[in-house]
């Protein structure tokens, strides 16, 4: 959470936000050919470019002094400053003349920034040509900086207390305390991330945070099991769902590094079931193609079945890119068909060992007319590829009934049999 509020607080640098102020004070302003923000700065009363545009735009870093400069003569008269040619105006000196024929700049108009009564630095308007600005054009520039004036001076000040927000207090519990109501104000949803991704990290190096369980895949003529899922558990506090938690997971850019220690859980914990049974794990198409999880699958000495989830695109070159899996007997299976990514020509091309219809799919299978034509389609592609069909999310007599009716030979649900940890108890 700290490392949110100090993203935060970096975010509101006043030089980061004057970034884009200076770009669109030039953009409104139609006869200036160039902006610039200067910051009044403390440590030698002296006025900084920080950010520069159009005809400006090398002007980031110029300093000039506060005292006989035109931007202190507008902060100390309270008034803009106009300058029809600022290669000869002798209120400027030799140096920023000199500079005015290096940007190509004649016509000045600087306007006073000032929050709370005391100045903070000035907006510059350049032109190339002279006589640009006119006194009329001054009511637009000053409705302008009134309110770049309160924006940079409310930053700057929300600026400085994030900052002693994580600097002045001695007791960590209660700088961690504010630090997340800042957060949860200001930018609830990243503060919402930040927390999560610290949960995330914990998880990750915490030895045996995650369980597994194991659900059987049964034949439905017959009631025997011939492959078991393992199925990753988390703690009983945990804030998400399994789910959740691996899409959180992708959101945050930990997506294969979480699913390549939930899959080492997986197959220490197989080690329980049978060599007689494949044990099947899911995996995204990003998580697949990792050449350290390639390498750990074909180093596990039994059979596998590895289930290509479709909560992410399939890549063209996935097929192809499995074939190191099947070369070493592992089966690819497609999970949740019919609910993601993948088309019925996307099953062409991967050519699946087994197809998974999703649980979505079952539900109301036996009332739904429309999903029994989806299942009978699928059955039917799958006869052709050689892949079995296997349902999911099987919970009542009438869907077991109606699958079996559509030819489906293959199920997984409560109705057959619930996740275990121990599917072979000693």
């Amino acid at each position: 959470m700290e490392r949110v509020i100090q993203a935060l607080a970096e975010s509101l640098e006043p030089a980061s936000l004057v970034s884009r102020v200076a770009e669109q004070a030039c953009a409104f302003a139609p006869k200036a050919d160039g902006a610039a923000i200067t910051l009044l700065r403390a440590t030698d009363n002296a006025y900084v470019t920080v950010s520069a545009h159009g005809v400006l735009a090398t002007a980031v870093g110029f300093v000039v002094p506060k005292r006989g400069s035109l931007q202190g003569r507008a902060a100390r008269e309270r008034r803009p400053q106009l300058i029809a040619d600022a290669m000869v105006d002798s209120r400027l000196t030799a140096r920023v003349r000199a500079m005015n024929k290096q940007w190509g700049t004649r016509s000045w108009a600087v306007i006073p920034l000032a929050y709370n009564d005391h100045t903070i630095g000035s907006l510059l308007l350049a032109a190339a040509e002279p006589g640009a600005f006119t006194e009329e054009d001054l009511d637009s520039l000053l409705a302008i900086s009134e309110f770049v004036s309160a924006l940079i001076g409310a930053q700057y000040q929300i600026s400085t207390l994030l900052t002693q927000v994580m600097t002045d207090s001695e007791e960590r519990g209660q700088r961690a305390l504010t630090a997340r109501f800042i957060a949860s104000v200001m930018l609830p949803e990243t503060a919402e991330v930040g927390q999560l991704q610290d949960e995330l990290e914990a998880l990750l190096a915490q030895s045996g945070a995650l369980s597994v369980v194991f659900q059987p895949m049964v034949h439905l003529a017959s009631g025997d099991t011939f492959a078991y899922e393992g199925l990753t558990r988390f703690p009983p506090d945990s804030v998400l769902t399994p789910q959740k938690w691996f899409t959180t997971a992708r959101r945050l850019g930990r997506g294969v590094a979480f699913e390549h220690a939930a899959l080492r859980e997986v197959l220490t914990a197989a080690e329980r079931i049978p060599d007689r049974y494949p044990v099947a794990v899911n995996l995204s198409p990003s998580a697949v193609l990792d050449p350290s999880i390639q390498e750990l699958l074909v180093s596990v000495d039994r059979p596998l079945i590895v289930e290509v989830t479709e909560h992410e695109p399939f890549p063209d070159s996935l097929s192809a890119d499995l074939e190191k899996l099947r070369g070493a007997g592992v089966s690819v299976a497609v999970d949740d068909a019919g609910a993601g990514y993948a088309s019925f020509a996307q099953l062409l091309r991967l050519r699946p060992d087994i197809i998974k219809i999703d649980g979505e799919l079952i539900d109301g299978i036996d009332e739904d007319p429309v999903k029994r034509a989806f299942a009978t389609a699928l059955t039917a592609l799958g006869a052709e590829l050689g892949a079995k069909i296997v349902a999911e999310a099987v919970e009542t007599p009438g869907q077991l009934d109606t699958l079996t009716r559509l030819g489906i030979e293959y199920g997984q649900g409560f109705l057959l049999g619930r996740p275990v940890p121990e599917p072979f108890p000693k």
